[in-house]
């Protein structure tokens, strides 16, 4: 079966691929997970004038279709929402006055002009090499094992 994409990739893998195989990758996307998480933390600043929480205090991994994908980053509704102001970091802003609502009250703040960090993007293309090499490592180790 040729494999396009990742939902092709991922439907391969729970339906004809033997366990040890399975198993050997969803540890390597779990440390991919890790290395692109970690540098995602280092690329985002920290607000030295914020007491609260900053953005990379929510950053995290999410496991999903049984370790064989990862949402990286603000995974939940809760994170998103309890550090909204990651988006404005990776996706940057042009100014002026945002409006948003936080427990059904409505607020207003200026925010400066800032460039896009494109964060995530930055984090995964640093490792893409590394993950490849763990998901083709892993693959070879389950065969030299005789799934």
């Amino acid at each position: 079966m040729p494999v396009t994409g990742t939902k092709e990739l991922v439907a391969a893998l729970q339906h004809g691929i033997p366990s040890r195989i399975r198993e050997n990758v969803e540890e390597a996307l779990h440390k991919a997970a890790q290395l692109v998480l970690f540098d995602m933390e280092a690329l985002t600043p920290i607000d030295a004038s914020n007491p609260g929480p900053h953005a990379r205090d929510g950053l995290t991994i999410l496991a999903g279709d049984g370790g064989l994908s990862y949402d990286i980053g603000l995974p939940t509704r809760d994170l998103a929402e309890d550090h909204f102001w990651f988006r404005f970091l990776d996706g940057g802003t042009k100014g002026g006055e945002v409006s948003y609502r936080r427990n059904g009250r409505r607020f207003t703040m200026r925010v400066p002009k800032r460039p896009a960090l494109r964060i995530l993007e930055r984090a995964m293309d640093g490792n893409r090499d590394e993950i490849e090499r763990l998901i083709v490592q892993a693959i070879r180790e389950a065969l030299r094992e005789g799934v």
